[in-house]
């Protein structure tokens, strides 16, 4: 199975160089708690989660209308390819340690977003399904 189940949804991005107080106006406003941080052609460049914003804005008493997203993003982005298997997603996650992985295009253009929620929900599902379908094929 690929993620490219995963590209179906709209993405929720930000430039660099917008400020922490737009950040999390989207934030709220699309009930999200990460923004990927795209350049030219929807490069993913960062993450910016709610927690950046609090530890490094918030609990330092920032102006976030004066903070570029650049300052407190997280730049070290790890991102997953459309063609990459489950397994290999899985194994990124519990590699790196983090929650969510943009996925990218053979081109490094991001065209979807995959998180660990995403992945458990869609096991859980097929777990039932696969559970369902033994107790119907009981046999006597």
């Amino acid at each position: 199975m690929s993620l490219a189940r995963f590209c179906r949804k709209t993405v929720a991005v930000i430039q660099s160089t917008q400020s922490v107080a737009e950040a999390a106006e989207q934030m709220r406003g699309r009930h999200v708690g990460a923004l990927v941080v795209v350049e030219d052609e929807l490069r993913p460049v960062g993450m910016l989660t709610d927690r950046d914003i609090v530890t490094r804005v918030v609990a330092e008493r920032k102006d976030a209308r004066a903070v570029p997203v650049s300052d407190v993003m997280s730049p070290r982005l790890a991102v997953a390819h459309v063609d990459d298997t489950l397994d290999q997603t899985l194994f990124a996650f519990k590699k790196l340690g983090v929650r969510r992985l943009p996925i990218v295009d053979e081109l490094g253009r991001m065209v979807g977003l995959v998180s660990i929620d995403d992945v458990l929900v869609l096991l859980s599902a097929e777990l039932d399904q696969t559970a369902a379908a033994v107790r119907e094929n009981q046999g006597p």
